[in-house]
């Protein structure tokens, strides 16, 4: 997720809880915070406190709201901007009026707050009321075609695959995860992918058996919240080259929508 320096200013009071709809947050409390998303800050209140910047050339001590900016910085274009922003929203003491002021902030740079079974989620761009709707079917070549959709992702993608072993659609993700877009993935807890799947390490991804005793056999994907990818085919190399498959790509916000709840849904069964 990546967000304009005017849009980082202005998410700086909501970080620090200098507002009327964030809990306030002490300089130990926002290392405490920076640092569940990859950083390594130490609070030390014998040395002024929070840590000095590299730009620092006063010698003051740091501010709370210049620490929380250059973090805000740092994290821009990685996924954990958007897990921190979501953490901030549903911890907020009025999560809804956090939920809509944030909007406000970063939805003219193609990011939307929506609220999904009960937790606001970030997900992708704005949905045009005139906005046209399109679903295609396509029979051959299929791998390529799904990379040209993931090549597109710009905020976020939800892959729910019963079986995953095509490393070439793993590399793509991998690529767009570095490029800091929100990749999560729900596989089938089975034999097949324990033994032949690819490995998911580094991605935020689980495992899931089905809700009523058969097999967890969705195949779909959801790329920023505006395109669902689903069909006959897995995320495998039988499916590539021996099978006869079908998917469609369906460019419909709504129906993302929808695939993006039961995402949520699936996930909650969650056993790595």
């Amino acid at each position: 997720m990546k967000l304009s320096d005017y849009a980082i200013n202005e998410l700086i009071p909501y970080i620090t809880g200098d507002n009327k709809t964030t809990v306030y947050k002490k300089g130990s409390e926002l290392t405490k915070l920076f640092n569940s998303y990859g950083f390594r800050d130490i609070y030390d209140f014998n040395k002024g406190g929070l840590p000095k910047l590299s730009d620092n050339k006063n010698g003051m001590n740091t501010s709370r709201s210049d620490y929380t900016k250059d973090r805000l910085t740092k994290l821009s274009g990685k996924y954990e901007l958007q897990n921190l922003l979501e953490d901030i929203i549903n911890t907020a003491e009025n999560t809804e009026k956090c939920a809509e002021e944030i909007n406000s902030i970063i939805s003219p740079e193609n990011y939307n707050i929506e609220k999904i079974n009960g937790k606001y989620t970030i997900l992708g761009s704005k949905i045009s009321k005139n906005q046209e709707i399109k679903n295609d079917a396509r029979f051959i070549n299929i791998q390529s075609d799904i990379i040209k959709e993931l090549d597109n992702a710009q905020v976020s993608i939800s892959l729910a695959m019963a079986w995953f072993t095509n490393k070439t659609l793993l590399k793509k993700l991998k690529e767009k995860q570095e490029q800091g877009i929100k990749v999560e993935i729900v596989i089938f807890d089975d034999g097949v992918n324990a033994k032949h799947g690819v490995n998911l390490e580094g991605f935020d991804f689980v495992k899931v058996r089905a809700e009523r005793g058969g097999i967890m056999h969705n195949k779909f994907c959801v790329i920023d919240n505006q395109t669902v990818i689903t069909g006959s085919y897995n995320w495998s190399d039988n499916a590539e080259y021996k099978n006869d498959e079908n998917i469609s790509i369906q460019a419909d916000p709504k129906q993302a929508t929808k695939y993006s709840v039961k995402f949520r849904e699936l996930k909650s069964q969650t056993k790595k």
